[in-house]
């Protein structure tokens, strides 16, 4: 029997393959000042989700090793209760994986980055325009794992960041509560090491990336 305590909260959705980014949710748990609940739906379902859909304050989607157009019946159980909660304006980030599966199920599109569909990381300086979550212009270094981009926004979405390498590196709405990340600015020096992401393991460098999950932390729990 399950026991449901329905306390406002922000589920943190991981749909990781392979293994569950612990390091992560650890790191975002102690940064936001609300309860946050932790799903694996490619592991693990989605029952979790819809038992603990009540006074959800926030949707944070994180990154995965699975393409968006993979059609697994995981992603399709994903969808069923994500786009309600899109629609009824829940504010939702997206990072890497999440970033792609949001600007798809919405309009947009992705595709492979390279011909040969090989994985680019390591760590890119991103420049990103002003916008209401995290302010003025600015820009640092974010920690990238990614073989797919977002090539065309939905209808209505504005290109907040970009590289030279990837077009739309990070995307808001005017008027609704809907970020994405390209990169993944959640992550931590064990993301890097179960990801093998090349990086010099100094933290202050991911300082930047964290300030911006951080503020949509913040948003989420007015």
């Amino acid at each position: 029997m399950w026991l449901e305590v329905v306390v406002r909260h922000i589920a943190v959705i991981d749909p990781g393959t392979r293994v569950p980014e612990l390091d992560c949710f650890n790191r975002l748990a102690r940064a936001c000042s609300l309860p946050l609940t932790y799903h694996l739906p490619a592991l693990c379902g989605v029952d979790s989700l819809v038992r603990s859909s009540d006074e959800l304050a926030g949707v944070v989607i994180l990154g995965s090793g699975a393409s968006v157009h993979d059609g697994e019946p995981w992603q399709e159980a994903l969808d069923a209760w994500l786009l309600p909660r899109v629609e009824a304006a829940v504010p939702v980030l997206g990072l890497c994986y999440g970033h792609q599966h949001l600007a798809d199920r919405l309009g947009g599109e992705v595709d492979w980055l390279f011909e040969d569909r090989h994985k680019l990381k390591g760590l890119r300086t991103v420049s990103l325009d002003p916008d209401p979550l995290w302010g003025g212009s600015c820009s640092g270094p974010l920690v990238v794992s990614h073989s797919q981009v977002v090539t065309r926004l939905p209808e209505g979405f504005v290109v907040r960041g970009r590289t030279p390498g990837v077009g739309i590196e990070a995307f808001s709405h005017p008027s609704r509560p809907i970020w994405g990340f390209q990169a993944h600015p959640e992550a931590t020096v064990a993301f890097t090491r179960n990801n093998d992401v090349p990086f010099e393991e100094d933290p202050s460098l991911l300082e930047f990336g964290h300030g911006l999950v951080d503020a949509f932390l913040a948003r989420a729990s007015r």
